[in-house]
């Protein structure tokens, strides 16, 4: 009979009362990892922080167990609950770099955890820290811990927060999405540490993330969800072979769809002619770089960490002036100076960040209230412009 760590029953978690995770269930053995799979609003993340006996801010676990070796930790006091967080379970973020804390060494906060819980002294801590920067893929793991966060490069960062998840000998670890920030070379990376890293040690873990791709290369298992309720669980070779849900299916093609080519003759819309830029004088992020955007089309721009993939964005932004070069918008010259730029051209050319949550909208702001706002401040500036087919009609 299977070993099982993790089991959980009959999950529910509401929002008030809209049900966000309706009757989930689903066991995870030890040395397993158990990927759950689905698109924004699935309740991935959900079910993955009540397997830490936790809830954001808004939602109630209404229902359901989630038994971690036989104990159900929602019905744990608060005083439990402390004790089992960063010992028996542990949690991987999306965004390392977001998670540190700047003004503290790297070595500091990997091993937090693991002293505050008193599972072993610093010195055997820092030992065990070091191994793992090693076991991860860190350069010069004897002295790595030395850095502080912005010393790292995002993949750096992403294996650091992993040792520190591993640091306290925990029986399972919550990954939520921790290669979803990363260019595609680090992600492969990262994910090839993950894997060897779980597999040495014997961790359990629940792996998050909305690509089939990546839940392939680290999980065992896949539980497809959609809209908060289960809609299959296979092995990875059977979820990708031989899907037998609709939902599966589409997901399973959307990794095999090939774009057809347009045929038909588009004008130019953005032309970038012999751009040259960087953040400090003498050197240069972008060398000479050239190319023409379509209208209608959508151009990938792909490389590894620190290639100039965002420099790009910034130049065309306004963000940063390039340093030599011309850019053409829309048939006419495009100012490389932000403030040099119209209102119109404020208004055409935006940016979706990476990561959109920190300072993105103020607590006290309603959900719609930062969306609104371009538009009230293009408006205050006479900017009218006519009423995208895109957008639903509301009164002004």
């Amino acid at each position: 009979m299977a070993d099982i760590l993790l089991k959980v029953s009959d999950l529910e978690i509401k929002a008030g009362d809209t049900t966000i995770v309706d009757g989930v269930s689903f066991e995870l053995e030890k040395g397993r990892v158990l990927g759950l799979i689905g698109g924004s609003g699935a309740g991935k993340s959900t079910i993955g922080l009540a397997s830490l006996g936790h809830s954001h801010d808004g939602l109630q676990i209404t229902g359901g167990r989630a038994e971690l070796n036989g104990r159900d930790i929602l019905q744990l006091s608060k005083r439990e609950t402390r004790t089992l967080r960063g010992a028996t379970v542990t949690y991987v973020a999306q965004s390392a770099a977001a998670a540190f804390n700047p003004a503290h060494r790297l070595i500091d906060q990997v091993i937090e955890a693991t002293l505050w819980h008193g599972l072993t002294g610093r010195a055997e801590a820092i030992e065990r820290a070091k191994e793992l920067f090693a076991l991860l893929g860190l350069p010069d793991p004897k002295n790595f811990g030395d850095r502080y966060p912005h010393q790292g490069s995002g993949g750096q960062l992403q294996r650091a927060m992993t040792a520190m998840a591993l640091c306290p000998y925990p029986e399972l670890i919550v990954f939520d999405e921790p290669t979803t920030a990363l260019d595609v070379t680090t992600q492969i990376e990262v994910l090839a540490a993950i894997k060897q890293a779980i597999a040495t040690t014997a961790t359990s873990a629940l792996y998050i993330s909305h690509d089939l791709a990546v839940v392939a290369q680290v999980a065992d298992e896949i539980l497809v969800l959609r809209d908060g309720r289960m809609v299959e669980r296979g092995s990875v070779a059977n979820i990708f072979n031989s899907p037998k849900k609709d939902y599966t299916r589409r997901l399973v093609s959307l990794r095999q769809t090939e774009k057809p080519a347009h045929a038909e003759a588009r004008d130019n819309l953005l032309s970038i002619v012999g751009i040259e830029a960087g953040y400090t004088p003498g050197t240069s992020v972008l060398q000479n770089v050239s190319l023409d955007l379509l209208l209608g089309e959508t151009l990938a721009v792909v490389g590894e960490s620190g290639s100039g993939k965002s420099t790009l964005a910034r130049v065309v932004t306004g963000l940063l002036p390039a340093s030599s070069g011309r850019l053409r918008f829309d048939g006419q010259e495009l100012p490389g100076a932000l403030a040099a730029r119209t209102s119109d051209i404020l208004r055409n050319i935006q940016i979706v960040n990476q990561i959109p949550r920190p300072g993105a909208q103020s607590a006290p702001d309603r959900p719609g209230d930062p969306v609104a706002s371009p538009r009230l401040l293009f408006r205050a500036k006479g900017c009218r412009p006519e009423p995208s087919p895109l957008c639903a009609a509301r009164p002004d």
